[in-house]
């Protein structure tokens, strides 16, 4: 895109220039004035409106106006910047009118009664000209704000990013050790799937979004390493509505529903329980629930139920989607629901 700044010098000539032929034909045309007294009139406008403009130009590169300054001492800038400018102007046309000034009768007052168009037509170039330097100082400024914010939530991101896949591995390692010496054959199918959860882990660290589909292959392996840890007391469905299976959605954001169903609902209880993984759409949300078996403590807080992995959650979606994502945690008895409601 062409800059306006490449622009600057061909518009300014241009606009003042035609400011002096439109004075000249005016005065030349209709008026009867001499041609030379037109010429010079035409010569005084497009050159004093040219240099004063041109002033300005280089005190206001000198001197950058800030877009949060007060409107009373922007208001007071403007208008004294262009009553200097104007007299300038006027200086400029009295010294090259002043060799004419008795073949024409050309006197003082005849000059000065100029000064009021003059002024509101360098008001007009300034309001112009400082108007689109503001515009574009603070239209920088937002931009630059937002790409911090923009850097500072991707930071963000990814520490909790980081902080997930830790506490996957920790518990990953410490059911597989749990296993190696009760029943090796088991830890080392165990392994196998962990090495499995660990490689998807990998591939997708850089990535802020993944497809329904690919969450729920790494959830699958997730799922029966924990079946093999409690040996036919965990249960699981999986219902995903088939044309959702490409929206995409955070890496790792099921798996963590489902750990947090395990370790608050699941393991709780000696006889284990199920899971019922739906994945659906609601006008025009896109909701992902996970039901376990368990109970809510009655009268406690969700900041103290949450846990670690539900409050990665909160805030991984609070960074990605802003206000349009939520999490929500009911209890249905036999069941604990938590669910996510995006909108699409």
């Amino acid at each position: 895109m062409i800059r306006l700044k490449s622009w600057f010098w061909p518009i300014q000539m241009l606009f003042w220039l035609l400011i002096g032929v439109v004075n000249f034909c005016a005065q030349y045309f209709y008026s009867g004035f001499d041609f030379i007294l037109a010429v010079l009139n035409f010569t005084g406008l497009s050159l004093g409106g040219l240099i004063s403009s041109t002033l300005y130009r280089f005190y206001f590169r000198k001197n950058q106006l800030d877009y949060k300054i007060r409107w009373t001492k922007l208001v007071l800038h403007v208008l004294g910047s262009a009553l200097l400018q104007s007299l300038l102007w006027m200086l400029i046309m009295v010294l090259l009118s002043w060799p004419f000034a008795s073949t024409y009768h050309i006197n003082l007052g005849k000059v000065l009664i100029n000064l009021a168009p003059l002024y509101i037509l360098i008001l007009a170039w300034d309001l112009v000209y400082l108007g689109y330097h503001l515009v574009r100082t603070y239209h920088r400024s937002e931009v630059d704000k937002w790409m911090l914010e923009s850097e500072y939530q991707k930071a963000k991101l990814g520490a909790l990013k980081s902080q997930v896949n830790p506490h996957f591995m920790f518990n990953a390692i410490n059911n597989i050790r749990a296993l190696i010496l009760e029943n090796p054959v088991l830890a080392r199918e165990m392994l196998t799937k962990f090495a499995e959860i660990f490689r998807h882990a990998l591939q997708h660290t850089g990535e802020k979004l993944i497809t329904i589909k690919e969450e729920l292959g790494i959830l699958i392996h997730y799922l029966e390493i924990q079946q093999l840890q409690f040996e036919g007391r965990l249960r699981y469905v999986i219902d995903a509505q088939e044309h959702l299976l490409n929206e995409m959605i955070p890496p790792l954001i099921l798996q963590l529903l489902v750990e947090n169903a395990i370790k608050h609902g699941i393991s709780l209880n000696e006889k284990g329980g199920e899971i019922f993984i739906n994945i659906g759409a609601y006008n025009n949300t896109l909701i992902l629930e996970v039901r376990n078996t368990g109970s809510l403590a009655f009268g406690s807080r969700i900041e103290e139920r949450l846990g670690i992995g539900l409050k990665n959650i909160v805030e991984r979606l609070s960074l990605t989607y802003g206000g349009h994502a939520k999490l929500d945690i009911s209890e249905k008895a036999p069941f604990v629901i938590v669910a996510i409601k995006i909108q699409r």
